[in-house]
């Protein structure tokens, strides 16, 4: 086995790879979508060729990868992977390309390492194998029949906006301190939004700002908006984040009224489908979504570079 650099000959095989992978995934959960232009994915590697590795075992390709280099101020320099961007034929080719590709993304200060993979057991044992592990979970949700869940007595909701900004900081930072705490532990990692970035989203026309009020004081929020086009994602796709309920007004069913009140709006806005992402240590988050009827489809997958 060999692993070099992609060159135009590879370029058919490699789609053609990932074109089975990905319909292979809709067809093992139907919360994916199998949409697949090959023309696009194929105009992607093009531009992208000089950081695409191709495994070759006897003249034919046997896998690839692709990372791509982003700096966040919350995930760090990192080299993210996504459903599109590997494919291999047994673990072994996959320890081959990621040590070729792994080492390119450390000369270039990626130390934090990330892979969008498929839900089950033997898609991400190839990667547990190589020092990866379980960090955060997709979920989607099918958008049906309205739902009729109503805030508890005292309770009221409405649409909220640049004025509210003290209020989206101040909830910000009670989810924040909610990540710390175990067994998420996140004590290191800044989740809570910058202002500027808050008041971006309060702007935004598409984004809705939610918010739940109890004694004309903010108790809960949740942000909604049009999710961008991505692997896996039906078109008409909402995300919900920024979810928080103050802790004195929790187990009260003020999430699950809110979460109604947004899908609803969804469901009239002609959404089919929702996404949200929860940390898998987060085991309050991922039962309330679960519970919901949020069902995982893909698992984001992290390794950091000199931590084992």
């Amino acid at each position: 086995m060999i692993v070099r650099r992609l060159e135009p000959r590879d370029l058919d095989e490699v789609v053609s790879r990932v074109q089975r992978q990905l319909s292979n995934d809709a067809h093992r959960n139907h919360l994916l979508s199998p949409t697949f232009s090959a023309e696009q994915f194929a105009d992607a590697l093009r531009h992208a060729s000089d950081q695409v590795w191709i495994a070759e075992e006897r003249g034919a390709v046997v896998g690839h990868i692709y990372g791509a280099l982003l700096e966040s101020p919350e995930y760090g320099h990192g080299a993210w992977i996504g459903p599109d961007g590997a494919s291999f034929d047994n673990g072994e080719v996959l320890a081959e390309l990621y040590a070729e590709a792994g080492l390119n993304w450390i000369d270039h200060g990626a130390l934090e390492h990330y892979a969008w993979v498929f839900d089950e057991a033997d898609d991400t044992a190839p990667w547990y194998e190589l020092g990866f592990a379980r960090m955060h979970l997709r979920g989607v949700l099918a958008l049906g029949e309205r739902r009729a869940h109503q805030l508890p007595p005292g309770y009221s909701l409405r649409l909220g906006g640049t004025d509210d900004l003290p209020l989206a900081i101040e909830l910000d930072e009670v989810l924040d301190m909610a990540q710390k705490t175990g067994p998420s532990f996140s004590l290191f990692l800044e989740h809570a939004s910058r202002p500027e970035e808050l008041l971006e989203a309060l702007e935004d026309v598409e984004v809705h700002y939610y918010v739940v009020e109890h004694a004309s004081q903010g108790v809960a929020q949740c942000l909604t908006f049009p999710l961008e086009a991505r692997r896996g994602s039906f078109a008409q796709t909402l995300h919900v984040s920024a979810v928080v309920v103050k802790p004195e007004h929790e187990h009260r069913g003020v999430a699950q009224a809110l979460i109604d009140h947004a899908l609803n709006d969804a469901l009239d806005a002609g959404f089919t489908h929702v996404e949200t992402n929860w940390r898998v240590t987060n085991r309050r988050a991922a039962n309330f979504w679960l519970r919901y009827g949020f069902r995982t489809t893909y698992v984001r997958l992290h390794r950091t570079i000199g931590s084992g």
